[in-house]
């Protein structure tokens, strides 16, 4: 997996006393699922994804009051899945796709068993259709691409180089020439690969910018059909 500046941020979120939901919105394909599924296997005893467009049924989890004692019979019904109070993170993915969870949200975040992270691509469209807007029980997070930083990190750039390069740039000292042809080089091909985390895998895998120019076509592609 990709490292992600983000990561830490979800770290941190966890280590906070008074959690509130984490909404995680982004463009799509930028990592947002991959990152919190890592992120809940790795950091809870339990993780359950709950995603409103691979699963239309999921809606039906909020179809009753919203009352947090109704909608986690519904959720442990649903999931079939253990659910501990204190080790258990919920992922409500694609949540502008339901905008009673949404709403939800502050009973749940009252509710105190569980933790909570919603992810969308689109929360704005379908913002006046939430009845009840969970302000004070959400914490809202912008994700985006991976930055030049991160791209460095996934073709194996060391920690050690990135802090010499911020303390050149810092002391307007010169880099090394090795350094710099390094750097050069990837700065250059991070120009043409951008940051979707799925051309930069394909890149670090390969080396073959022709691959990574024919994927990005075909997200490119992806985009337009549903903007159309």
């Amino acid at each position: 997996m990709l490292r992600r500046r983000a990561y830490g941020k979800l770290l941190a979120w966890k280590r906070e006393p008074e959690r509130k939901a984490l909404c995680v919105v982004g463009a799509r394909q930028i990592g947002k699922t991959t990152l919190i599924r890592e992120f809940g296997r790795r950091e809870y005893a339990h993780f359950v994804e709950i995603n409103f467009v691979t699963d239309e049924k999921a809606a039906d989890i909020f179809d009753s009051r919203l009352t947090a004692a109704e909608i986690l019979t519904n959720l442990t019904a649903y999931v079939q899945t253990p659910l501990e109070p204190g080790k258990t993170l919920i992922l409500l993915d694609e949540i502008q796709e339901c905008p009673r969870a949404r709403a939800a949200i502050k009973f749940l975040v009252e509710d105190g068993r569980f933790d909570y992270i919603e992810s969308g691509s689109l929360l704005g469209v379908r913002f006046q259709e939430i009845k009840s807007y969970p302000v004070g029980y959400e914490e809202i997070y912008k994700m985006y691409p991976l930055d030049l930083e991160e791209y460095l990190w996934a073709n194996g750039v060391q920690e050690e180089t990135v802090r010499y390069l911020k303390e050149c740039y810092e002391k307007e000292q010169r880099v090394s020439d090795s350094v710099h042809d390094t750097l050069i080089r990837l700065f250059y091909s991070y120009i043409i690969v951008g940051g979707m985390p799925e051309n930069v895998q394909l890149y670090v895998d390969t080396q073959d910018i022709a691959k990574v120019i024919r994927n990005q076509r075909s997200l490119y592609g992806e985009y337009s059909v549903c903007d159309s």
